[in-house]
């Protein structure tokens, strides 16, 4: 039985959610056809998956998908205890992600206030997103067959979740997270988009 004096303190909230109204078929027709006009694209996080550079936020193909997450970011501010009545989440980059059999991405971060990862097509095999606890000496300190199991997450060096179709995640900029290989013959596909909080107008 937890006792009235344990305080779970300094919690690092993911979002997840499940969409059914975003267009997902002309968003992955569209992501395609960025990668055929630039089929290098660049090299950041990702081994040997493509990655987009950073997309015009006045897409006419994007603006569908972005009043849908907005919804997303501006609830998970107000469960946050957010001052939604001053300030709104507002995004400042969006990229693509294609990711084939044999690809990764290492353990990094992202800029800005909320970070959002959003399924366009994926598999729940092909690569579960691993976020690595915050406190960087945890691993280093805590051994894992201290504990029965590793679903709690406090006790937990990460933690993995899967992707899907239409599934977006919003977490801090700040959490460190990797994206394990795909192993499989199915592509992933992903957008990813970094936020900042504006004064309402």
């Amino acid at each position: 039985m937890a006792s009235n004096n344990f305080y779970n303190l300094f919690d690092c909230p993911v979002w997840m959610h499940d969409h059914a109204g975003i267009e997902q078929d002309k968003l992955k027709e569209h992501i395609l056809s960025v990668q055929k006009n630039d089929p290098k694209g660049r090299t950041v996080s990702n081994v040997e998956g493509w990655q987009s550079g950073f997309q015009n936020l006045q897409s006419p193909e994007l603006q569908q998908f972005f009043q849908q997450v907005l919804v997303d970011l501006n609830y998970y501010y107000e469960e946050l205890d957010g001052n939604t009545n001053k300030y709104e989440v507002m995004i400042t980059d969006v990229w693509f992600n294609i990711n084939g059999k044999n690809t990764y991405n290492r353990p990094h971060v992202h800029t800005g206030y909320l970070s959002l990862v959003y399924y366009v097509e994926a598999t729940e095999d092909s690569g579960d997103i691993v976020f690595h606890h915050p406190a960087e000496h945890q691993q280093v300190h805590w051994q894992s067959d201290w504990f029965k199991s590793n679903r709690v997450s406090a006790n937990s060096g990460n933690w993995r979740m899967i992707p899907r179709t239409n599934r977006c995640y919003i977490f801090p900029n700040w959490l460190v997270h990797s994206v394990n290989m795909n192993t499989t013959n199915n592509t992933r596909i992903s957008i990813a988009l970094n936020t900042t909080l504006s004064l309402k107008s």
